[in-house]
């Protein structure tokens, strides 16, 4: 989502409620990109996403396990002779969407200089008063208006991540030798890998319905034209936790999923939506059924099934959307 500088990294550390994933890709002797990952779970309360408090409360427990990931691909690295694994390495560092405040602006005017557009956002931002901009990073990605459209000029995509929250995730990669190079969030880039592996690109002239459950959180976002109209993340709270009553979280996305839907048409009556792209975890596989029977929607479950054609292969036991996000972070 943002970048300090130069090339995109070869490897990505997703770090989330309940696993840490790492991947990287390399290219073999024929000029093809090879991808590996691996991930591990993390004890409960190891690491609390929030966005306006510090998230690491165990940073030794979370150092062990970034670093068990790391060595694991090291080690298969050192057999290549390809990298040097105590030297620091350049990463994407994938936060969950809970660390951060997003959210969909619409501006009728845009200034060409940057530092005026700045300006402008994060007094948008502050005319919603939804969260305080003190102390916080803002950046944005631009949608332009579709031909036509003389309605909605201009389409800012935003996200506000407090310093300190920023600060102490950068600390931990470094203790671990490990550089952020590009530090996003986990939906966006999720969103990003449907886009370009997934077949997404053909369709983005379409409007949808798109949702994430992931870090115990659902993340929703209609998109109009390429461009996105709505935001929203929640958090799932003891539905996401109660692994015995998966019915109930079922139902809880269901709801929140429709809370979403009918916030957006209130703000947009004109759109229509009829199709959704769902990221879940194996374990939640049936709610795909149970969301175009209680939406009225047309389904599409992103996974790794579909990666296969791209030579995308993850450890035994590990293919979960944890390890898709750190692949997306690669890809």
């Amino acid at each position: 989502m943002w970048e300090w500088a130069g090339q995109q990294p070869q490897c990505c550390l997703k770090l989330g409620t309940d696993a840490a994933a790492w991947a990287e890709t390399e290219r073999n002797w024929r000029g093809r990109r090879r991808y590996r990952c691996v991930a591990s779970p993390l004890p409960d309360g190891t690491l609390k996403p929030s966005s306006t408090e510090l998230n690491v409360s165990d940073a030794v427990t979370l150092q062990g396990r970034i670093r068990t990931l790391v060595g694991l691909q090291a080690e298969g690295q050192r057999d290549e002779g390809s990298l040097l694994p105590d030297l620091p390495r350049r990463i994407t560092l994938l936060l969950p969407d809970t660390a951060v405040r997003a959210m969909v602006l619409h501006l009728d005017e845009l200034p060409a200089r940057s530092d005026e557009r700045e300006a402008l956002i994060r007094w948008r931002l502050g005319q919603e008063q939804l969260f305080s901009l003190a102390g916080a990073k803002v950046v944005s990605q631009m949608f332009h208006a579709v031909p036509g459209d003389e309605r909605r000029v201009h389409t800012v995509l935003t996200v506000a991540i407090q310093e300190s929250v920023l600060q102490q995730y950068e600390t931990l990669c470094e203790a671990v030798g490990l550089i952020p190079h590009e530090v996003g969030i986990t939906s966006l880039q999720l969103f990003n890998l449907w886009q370009g592996a997934f077949g997404g690109l053909r369709r983005k002239k379409t409007e949808f319905l798109w949702a994430n459950v992931a870090d115990r959180s659902l993340t929703t976002m209609v998109f109009q034209q390429g461009r996105p109209l709505f935001y929203r993340c929640k958090l799932l709270g003891s539905h996401a936790m109660d692994a015995g009553e998966p019915s109930g979280l079922l139902d809880k996305i269901i709801e929140e999923c429709g809370a979403s839907l009918d916030v957006c048409q209130q703000r947009h009556p004109a759109v229509a939506i009829k199709h959704a792209i769902l990221c879940v975890d194996r374990e939640l596989t049936g709610l795909k059924t149970r969301l175009e029977a209680g939406l009225d929607l047309s389904v599409e479950q992103m996974g790794w099934g579909a990666l296969e054609r791209l030579g995308v292969t993850a450890k035994e036991g590990h293919q979960g959307m944890a390890s898709l996000a750190a692949m997306a972070g690669v890809s």
